[in-house]
């Protein structure tokens, strides 16, 4: 807002702060970042001692701060290769059980963290997750390469189902062992008749011949 020169009557404008005034205010209120801020007053009391001593907590928590972030994250490597290494081991189990069952099964793609839209989700008898996508693209690799948000995802939908399938093999295995026993235990009995037979056969006939030559040589000794 302009003003009137009491002397002139003139208007004049209003002068403009100066700039050297503003950076000044600007530099006080500006402080370098610092993990302990200092009041005014504490800074007028603090001798080099003090700032000595300051400086050295600072570097003491600072290093406490680090060795505990490198603690953690020597337990995060050794987590990370158990992880790794319990992953592979576990996929090349359900490898041989899918295998051997040769039963593959069809997930909910709902069930899978996926980041793309899926509209089919396979894990076949050589435990490969198939992902076919809905524009038809098809992504297939070994169940243990994958991350393990998934093979986690996966595991929890397929061992309820696999609790059935084996619940079934167990009854296909179980009839079969049932049968070959009941095969076995006539065929045992048949062979013991058989057997029993010959061998009475063969002792009559071994006891006969022997009676024919005891008489053949009392028969000669009376000639």
């Amino acid at each position: 807002m302009e003003k009137k020169d009491a002397k002139t009557g003139e208007n004049v404008k209003p002068q403009p702060q100066k700039q050297e005034e503003g950076h000044e205010e600007a530099v006080e209120e500006t402080y370098f970042f610092h993990p302990v801020q200092l009041s005014e007053e504490s800074k007028e009391h603090l001798d080099g001692e003090e700032i000595e001593k300051y400086k050295i907590e600072i570097e003491q928590k600072l290093n406490e701060l680090l060795k505990g972030i490198n603690e953690e994250t020597l337990q995060l490597s050794e987590f990370l290769m158990a992880e790794n290494k319990m992953m592979d081991d576990i996929c090349l189990s359900l490898k041989q059980i899918l295998k051997k069952l040769n039963v593959s099964f069809n997930i909910p793609p709902r069930d899978i963290p996926l980041r793309k839209k899926v509209k089919k989700v396979i894990l076949n008898e050589e435990c490969h997750l198939i992902l076919v996508y809905e524009k038809g693209e098809v992504h297939s690799a070994f169940l243990a390469e994958y991350p393990p948000e998934i093979v986690m995802a996966v595991l929890w939908v397929i061992m309820p189902e696999m609790a059935k399938v084996i619940m079934l093999y167990r009854k296909k295995i179980g009839t079969r062992a049932n049968f070959f026993g009941r095969v076995k235990k006539e065929l045992k009995g048949i062979v013991k008749a058989i057997v029993s037979s010959k061998e009475v056969v063969a002792e009559t006939s071994a006891e006969q011949a022997t009676d024919i030559v005891k008489e053949s040589i009392k028969t000669e000794g009376q000639d």
